[in-house]
């Protein structure tokens, strides 16, 4: 049995997940003051490990009793973060405003005792249509924009300061305000400033910036998608059904009929066979072939799996260049 010491310490490395080094020796003393690692006190040993899910690393049954080991805790299935050095514990399930490449920028402002010039001046060198007003970096004052000075001019506003044609149509929300949440307030306000941690204000965000942000986060799937369709075009009405069936096995119950009903992965092995491939007669090199459809799963697998990191631009260009030679493939010699 083992001693209430090795109890407790199991108890205690559960509890702070620091391991605990140790020889070989002191540890088989630790289960009944045994000495010596007999085939009994081993198997005695094992079986208190397995039901504390518990391990010990490197194997304390062989080599010299006075060896170090370390007794931890059996490593846990763990989500996968998009930041290194960031705890699974940290982990945030909601999509933040903060995933937007706007909420990182220092806007381009203008003082309110700043005269039209210079708001001229900047909309036009920026092609922007708008401009925060701000005293420092933690205050938004107010927004001039062309529309501001075309009302203020029909009004016969004869100022020439940017303080007398700025307005309060913006709003401004926290880096982690839930983008869904975010979205909102832009559609609603049309611009939106951002407070970082450090309650410096970032931004502008526009409805321009959401189609952007948009784009990037849809166009994944679309390109797979096309992908997709493209290589059951390729394959469609080139190979024998009961043939493809012999290849392919599901581990579930879903029933082959036709192209459409495979997987990414039962594609690799259509192209991957010999005889397949004879028989769809393509004009690429095999090899290459299936070890870019092989990338490309990969890809498929963070995507639909959602994973934390964002798809990066060398596996988009993958994924364009992917579509594109597929598809003038179909285009011209198909």
């Amino acid at each position: 049995m083992p001693r209430q010491e090795l109890i407790d310490l199991v108890a205690e490395i559960k509890k702070t997940g620091k391991s605990k080094k140790m020889t070989k020796r002191d540890f088989i003393w630790l289960f009944d003051y045994c000495e010596k690692r007999t085939s009994g006190n081993v198997w005695r040993i094992n079986e208190f490990l397995k039901n504390e899910k518990m391990t010990v690393e490197p194997n304390y049954q062989n080599g010299w009793i006075d060896d170090t080991i370390e007794l931890k805790e059996k490593d846990k299935a763990k989500i996968k973060t998009p930041t290194v050095g960031i705890c699974q514990d940290e982990f945030d399930p909601i999509t933040r405003l903060s995933i937007l490449e706007a909420t990182l920028k220092t806007p381009i402002s203008i003082t309110k005792e700043s005269n039209l010039e210079k708001a001229y001046h900047l909309m036009w060198k920026y092609n922007f249509s708008q401009l925060p007003v701000m005293n420092g970096e933690r205050a938004v004052l107010g927004v001039i924009s062309w529309k501001s000075i075309a009302k203020g001019m029909i009004a016969k506003k004869e100022s020439n300061y940017v303080k007398d044609y700025m307005t309060n149509d913006f709003k401004i929300l926290e880096e982690d305000t839930p983008l869904f949440d975010a979205i909102k307030e832009v559609m609603q306000s049309k611009i939106v400033f951002v407070l970082d941690k450090e309650k410096k204000i970032k931004g502008p965000l526009t409805t321009a910036d959401l189609n952007v942000q948009f784009i990037e986060l849809i166009e994944p799937y679309l390109l797979l998608e096309q992908i997709e369709n493209y290589i059951r075009l390729i394959l469609h009405d080139k190979l024998i059904l009961e043939e493809v069936l012999k290849l392919i096995k599901t581990q579930d119950s879903k029933e082959i009929k036709s192209i459409s009903d495979l997987t990414f992965g039962g594609y690799i092995v259509l192209f991957s066979n010999d005889e397949m491939w004879k028989q769809l007669n393509l004009p690429f090199d095999k090899s290459d072939f299936v070890n870019e459809l092989h990338r490309i799963r990969e890809i498929r697998n963070e995507v639909m799996h959602f994973s934390p990191d964002k798809t990066s631009k060398e596996e988009l260009k993958t994924l364009r260049d992917t579509s594109m030679f597929l598809m003038d493939y179909l285009k011209n010699c198909n």
